[in-house]
């Protein structure tokens, strides 16, 4: 598309440019509208590199490439509405060739904006934040290190730096979000003493109760999810004997930290206590009909 008509330009001639107080006027008006919304849109951009967590040179690199980006294009076309203004070139040619250049920026800018969207209701929801360990997409799973409008980062329990597009994140787990329950399953053989298997367990969670009393979720000074048993969940005979489930609720960022205490108390108590811990055993059967 050509803005401008250069066959017309050369029939034109004085008479048809308008020189009347109103072009200036409005000229000035499109000046100062168009000064307005580039401040506005540095103003934006600085608010939005506030809230994320990226890289202090990338972030300036960026803010510096869309406000120049958003500058060129509205001076652009402030400039082509002056010169519709004085009759130069025609306001239809303006419209049409926006729309084309909207319509290639939008062809071309799919995924960026599909990001962009997705890592603005990230931020705003406030779904996830720098520290935070979650898993993206059941695939994904790491601590978070940057939040951009066009990509989030996270850091892998093997140390990798994964940069995950915004608009490919279908599902977030964050497992640092208020809360989180601590689930231990312990098999006992079935030829153990299920009561005194039962009062073990008891024991165990009180000792874990009162040594990671400060690791517990509380609401105000109570504690409302202790670490307690649930008691006898299967009697499948595939897991080796009974299967207990012991649960309570943490601070999210101790969930593990807890969770292999409570493993390592049960190994403690239960040796010497001289109770035994199920395991899977393979069972052999005779075939009567051999000789």
């Amino acid at each position: 598309m050509d803005f401008f008509n250069f066959k017309e330009l050369e029939k034109l001639n004085l008479h048809d440019i308008n020189l009347g107080i109103r072009p200036f006027i409005s000229s000035f008006i499109i000046l100062v509208i168009s000064f307005l919304l580039i401040k506005l849109v540095m103003v934006v951009t600085q608010k939005i590199i506030e809230i994320t967590k990226f890289n202090e040179q990338r972030e300036k690199t960026l803010k510096s490439v869309i406000d120049s980006v958003a500058a060129y294009f509205i001076l652009t076309f402030a400039i082509l509405n002056i010169m519709s203004e004085f009759g130069l070139i025609k306001k239809a040619t303006i419209i049409t060739g926006a729309g084309i250049l909207t319509l290639i920026a939008g062809f071309g800018a799919q995924n960026l904006i599909k990001d962009v969207i997705n890592g603005f209701f990230i931020l705003f929801e406030r779904q996830m934040k720098v520290g935070d360990f979650v898993g993206i997409n059941e695939e994904y799973f790491g601590t978070v290190e940057e939040i951009g409008l066009r990509s989030t980062a996270i850091r892998e329990w093997s140390l990798r730096k994964v940069y995950i597009p915004n608009g490919q994140i279908k599902t977030l787990k964050n497992y640092f979000k208020d809360r989180a329950r601590v689930i231990a399953e312990v098999v006992i053989p079935f030829e153990e003493n299920h009561e005194e298997v039962q009062n073990t367990l008891k024991e165990i969670c009180s000792i874990i109760n009162d040594r990671h009393a400060d690791r517990l979720y509380k609401i105000g000074n109570t504690n409302y999810s202790e670490f307690d048993v649930l008691g006898v969940v299967s009697l499948d005979g595939r897991y080796g004997g009974a299967k207990y489930i012991i649960t309570g609720v943490v601070m999210p960022h101790h969930q593990w930290f807890v969770r292999n205490r409570l493993y390592e108390t049960i190994l403690i108590v239960f040796n010497e206590k001289n109770i035994k811990i199920g395991y899977p055993k393979p069972w052999f059967y005779e075939d009567s009909d051999k000789n």
